[in-house]
């Protein structure tokens, strides 16, 4: 709760359950053109797909890609995203805080849900960076029609 001085009414506000960090995004001069944002990553994706997905994007010109694991990520999955993880190409990022019993969820949307939120965690965190983002998935690739240095008419 603020109050007319903009100071902020501690004992009101320490009764919520739930905090989030937040993060102010820098604003910088938009040098990099393209980011992906990759929904949340269910189960078991084949590592040598992902590979080939990640050095796709790279020589078409994506300067950055966003994804996320779930708890129901395969551990080989898993390891294949935080080794690109650590390049200068993929932020990773874990969606551990999403507790839930996952067989019995997915009538009510929360596979949707975790979606969403991967999706808006990304696109958020890239507003500011970058000129373009585009939400894609794994089995989709980013094509920029107005450099395409094809020779076909």
């Amino acid at each position: 709760m603020y109050t007319k001085d903009g100071s902020t009414k501690l004992g009101e506000a320490s009764n919520a359950t739930v905090f989030m960090p937040v993060e102010i995004p820098r604003r910088v001069q938009k040098n990099n053109d393209v980011a992906i944002c990759v929904k949340a990553t269910w189960g078991n994706v084949d590592q040598r797909r992902l590979v080939e997905w990640f050095e796709t994007q790279r020589l078409l010109g994506v300067s950055s890609i966003g994804v996320y694991t779930t708890p129901t990520t395969h551990p080989d999955t898993r390891q294949t995203l935080v080794q690109y993880g650590q390049t200068w190409l993929v932020e990773q990022r874990t969606l551990d805080y999403l507790e839930r019993n996952v067989k019995s969820a997915s009538n009510d949307g929360y596979f949707e849900m975790a979606h969403l939120v991967a999706i808006n965690d990304c696109f958020y965190r890239h507003l500011y960076t970058h000129r373009f983002i585009a939400v894609i998935d794994f089995d989709e690739v980013y094509v920029n029609l107005t450099q395409t240095n094809s020779s076909h008419p």
